[in-house]
C-alpha cells in the first residue's frame, strides 16, 4: 500500500474501534524497499519488497502487552486486538507506566518523493553498470549496494492522538578494491535526485588507486583528518548518550558529580555547535516520536556548552522538567570550504576516510574502539603522500570534539555505524589515537 494519511489512520481507527481496554494504542509501519547489490565486479541480487505492520498496544491500570501483525483485514486486526489485551492482563504492573498523551500539534513536510519510491529497477541496473564497467577499466574490483525506499509511520491511541509522517530515502555505497588497498564512499539522501552516484563511484575508485602499497605506522595519537562518514559515526554515539536519566542517576559521561546532569556546562571545544532540527531540509528527521509526542528544533551542544538532554514522559514529571524526544537527526555546524581545502591547509595529518566496527569501552566517558577502512593517508605540506596501514582506534567522542583545530563546512554524511540517520557535519582536523594497527584493507 502507498502508506497515506488516510490510509493509515483508517487502519488506526479500525483496531481501535475494536479495543476493550482501559486504553489503546495503534501503531503502523509500511515500507516499500527496492535493492541492488554487486560484488567482484558482477550483480550478485536484486529485490523490491513491500510490508506493513500494524502493532496494537493494549492497557489496563499499569499493566499492557501488545500485539504485531502484518494483516488488516478485520479478523485479523481483531485477533491482534484481543492478543494484545490478554497479554496485557497477565503482564506485571509497570510502576512508571504513563497515561496515553492526548491529541498534539505536528510540523508538515513533504519529503515523500513518488519517483523515488517507484523507480524503475533499470536505473539501479544502470548505476552498477556503469560502476563495474569503471571498475574493470581501470582493474579493480567493485561492490556495492543500493536502495531506494519509502516509508509510512502512524500512530494513534484512544485519547485522540493521531500522528503521520512519511518519507523517502535512498542509500549508496560503493567499495573499490585492488589487491593491497580498498577505497569507498557513499551517501543517504532522500530523493534519487539529490545522489550524484559516479561521482561516488570515482571517489571510491581513486581512493583504491591511492591505497596501494600502503606503509605501516606506529600506533599513537596523531592528528588526523576525519572526513565527514567518520565524524557522522562520532557525533551519533554522543548523541545518543544526550539521556537526562542515565545523566542524573549517574551513568554516563553528562552526569554531574555530586548528582544531576551537566546541563549549562562546556563539554567539548567552542567550536562545536550540534542540534537535532527534523525540519532542516538538507537532513530531515520525523515529525512525532516514538510516544507521539512531536518533535522540534532543538540545541544540544552550542558553543561547546551542553544545553538539552532528552526527557522520557516519566522522567520530566519526576524531575519537574518537559519532556523533550530523542534527536531525530544531527546537524553539526562546520567552518568554510570543503575537504580538499582542509587538506590543503594542513601541514601533518592522517587522513581517514570511515571508521568501522565500532563498540563502547566506557559508557561512562563515552570511549569507543573501532578500525580505520577503506582508505587512510599520510598528509603532508597539504598534499596526500601515501597510503596508510589501518588502525584499530580508542578513543571518545569528547575527547574528538575538545581538540578540533579546523573544520570544512557541513555536508549531509552516512556513517558506517548510522547508515540511514540523518546527519550533518563536516570533516574536522583533530587529534586521535590509534591503539594498535591492523591488517584488515
Amino acid at each position: 500500500m502507498s502508506a497515506t494519511r488516510e490510509e493509515t489512520k483508517a487502519i488506526v481507527e479500525r483496531a481501535l474501534a475494536l479495543s476493550k481496554a482501559d486504553g489503546a494504542q495503534v501503531s503502523v509501519e509500511a515500507s516499500r524497499e527496492a535493492n541492488l547489490r554487486y560484488a567482484h565486479n558482477e550483480v550478485s541480487t536484486s529485490g523490491d519488497t513491500s510490508n506493513l505492520v500494524v502493532t496494537v498496544r493494549s492497557i489496563f491500570g499499569k499493566r499492557s502487552g501488545a500485539s504485531s501483525i502484518n494483516q488488516i483485514d478485520d479478523e485479523s486486526l481483531e485477533r491482534a486486538v484481543r492478543r494484545s489485551e490478554e497479554t496485557a492482563r497477565f503482564a506485571p504492573e509497570d510502576p512508571e507506566a504513563m497515561p496515553l498523551p492526548g491529541a498534539q500539534e505536528y510540523a508538515v513536510r513533504d519529503v515523500y518523493d513518488e519517483a523515488t519510491v517507484d523507480a524503475d529497477p533499470g536505473l539501479r541496473a544502470e548505476v552498477a553498470a556503469k560502476a563495474i564497467a569503471l571498475g574493470k577499466k581501470r582493474n579493480l574490483e567493485m561492490a556495492g549496494f543500493f536502495t531506494n525506499a519509502g516509508y509510512g509511520s502512524a500512530l494513534g491511541n484512544s485519547n485522540g492522538l493521531f500522528a503521520f509522517d512519511r518519507r523517502t530515502l535512498v542509500t549508496f555505497s560503493n567499495t573499490a578494491r585492488t589487491p593491497g588497498g580498498s577505497g569507498w564512499a557513499g551517501t543517504n539522501s532522500d530523493t534519487l535526485a539529490q545522489m550524484n552516484a559516479p561521482a561516488l563511484v570515482e571517489t571510491a575508485a581513486r581512493k583504491a588507486e591511492l591505497s596501494r602499497n600502503a606503509r605501516a605506522m606506529e600506533p599513537g595519537t596523531y592528528t588526523v583528518i576525519l572526513e565527514p562518514s567518520a565524524v557522522a559515526d562520532l557525533i551519533s554515539y554522543l548523541a545518543f548518550q544526550l539521556n537526562a536519566r542515565s545523566a542524573d542517576e549517574g551513568r554516563t559521561f553528562f552526569a554531574k558529580k555530586g548528582g544531576g546532569n551537566r546541563i549549562g556546562e562546556k563539554v567539548v571545544s567552542e567550536k562545536v555547535t550540534i542540534r537535532t532540527d527534523p525540519a532542516d531540509p538538507r537532513a530531515p528527521g520525523s515529525v512525532f516520536a516514538n510516544d507521539g509526542l512531536p518533535t522540534r528544533k532543538m540545541p544540544l551542544i552550542e558553543n561547546g556548552v551542553l544545553r538539552n538532554l532528552s526527557y522520557s514522559r516519566f522522567w520530566a514529571q519526576k524531575m519537574e522538567a518537559e519532556p523533550t524526544p530523542t534527536p531525530q537527526n544531527l546537524i553539526m555546524e562546520g567552518g568554510s570550504g570543503s575537504l580538499a581545502d582542509l587538506i590543503r591547509d594542513t601541514k601533518d595529518a592522517i587522513l581517514v576516510t570511515r571508521l568501522w566496527y565500532i563498540r563502547f569501552l566506557d559508557p561512562q566517558t563515552i570511549l569507543l574502539t573501532g578500525l580505520t577502512r577503506d582508505g587512510v593517508f599520510k598528509v603532508t605540506g597539504g598534499r596526500i603522500r601515501h597510503a596508510v596501514k589501518n588502525f584499530r582506534w580508542n578513543d571518545s567522542p569528547v575527547s574528538v570534539l575538545s581538540g578540533i583545530e579546523a573544520m570544512s563546512r557541513e555536508v549531509r554524511a552516512r556513517g558506517s555505524e548510522s547508515e540511514d540517520f540523518s546527519v550533518i557535519c563536516p570533516a574536522i582536523r583533530t587529534k586521535f589515537h590509534f591503539s594498535s594497527p591492523s591488517d584488515a584493507v
